[in-house]
């Protein structure tokens, strides 16, 4: 699996096709929710759940996109691909919303890992998404779930 992410990290030669902007998002939450090694009912249920309410679908219609965004054969769904088409759809208060989400997709199984911070950090670098802004949003997700297991959270000195 972590092979697999790495890959999805690399840039390929090939398709320069940019995924649609609703998987474009979507695939990013998979990658978090595949980060940590393994992909639950609960992460995948939030993720369809945050994907609908994002682009006002239902739920079957999210699901499918979810079973799509997982499809790491795909050329348009390359990291570099996903971050342009991101890039050139939403303005950086949007980009920061879908930060939040990314936070949810975390949150939903209880526990926060240190590879899952360290890919909101890296995606919220790629989107361009200020640091300040980052850490704010971070606060807020936080609070919404007191009891979060940060036994795998990187808490520095």
């Amino acid at each position: 699996m972590f092979k697999t992410i790495q890959g999805w990290w690399r840039r390929e030669e090939g398709c320069q096709q940019k995924p649609e902007l609703t998987l474009a998002v979507t695939r990013l939450m998979v990658g978090m929710m595949s980060i940590d090694g393994k992909i639950d009912d609960e992460e995948r249920q939030k993720i369809a759940e945050l994907v609908s309410e994002q682009f006002d679908l239902p739920s079957d219609e999210s699901a499918e996109l979810v079973g799509q965004a997982m499809d790491n054969e795909r050329d348009d769904l390359r990291i570099d691909l996903v971050v342009q088409t991101i890039k050139d759809n939403f303005s950086i208060e949007d980009r920061a919303a879908i930060l939040a989400k990314l936070w949810r997709v975390a949150l939903a199984d209880g526990n926060i890992a240190f590879l899952e911070e360290q890919y909101i950090n890296r995606i919220a670098s790629l989107i361009g998404v200020p640091t300040s802004d980052l850490a704010e949003l971070k606060e807020r997700e936080e609070q919404l779930f007191p009891e979060i297991n940060r036994a795998d959270q990187y808490i520095p000195d």
